[in-house]
C-alpha cells in the first residue's frame, strides 16, 4: 500500500475467507481522494504495475464518496463493505510498533 500511497484498503472476497482456490484473485477496493473521476482503464495498469506481488490482484480504486454511491449498484462493492476486512496503514504501522 505504500508503493502506491494508499493508507486505506478492504480485503474482500475469497482469499479473506478463507476458502480460495490456487489461482483465486486477491480482491481490495483502494480508497483514496485522488482516484475520484479517474477512469478505470487509466488506473488500473498504472496500480497493477506498482502493485508487483506474485498474485493475481482486482483492484477497484475510487474515492471514499465513490465507493459509498457505488454500493448502491455493484455488488463486489457491496461485498466489501459488508464483510471485507478495513486496513488503515497508519493504524497497522501503529499495532506493529506496539509488538
Amino acid at each position: 500500500m505504500r508503493r502506491i500511497g494508499v493508507e486505506h484498503a478492504i480485503f474482500f472476497g475469497s482469499r479473506q475467507r478463507g476458502d480460495e482456490r490456487p489461482h483465486s484473485d486477491l480482491n481490495l477496493v483502494l480508497l483514496d481522494e485522488r482516484f475520484a473521476g479517474r477512469s478505470l482503464g487509466k488506473l488500473l495498469p498504472e496500480l497493477q504495475q506498482a502493485w508487483k506481488i506474485d498474485v493475481q490482484v482486482e483492484l477497484l480504486p475510487c474515492s471514499p464518496e465513490e465507493f459509498v454511491e457505488m454500493q448502491e449498484w455493484n455488488t463486489l462493492a457491496c461485498e466489501a463493505c459488508e464483510s471485507g476486512l478495513h486496513i488503515h496503514l497508519d493504524e497497522a504501522a501503529n499495532e506493529e510498533s506496539d509488538r
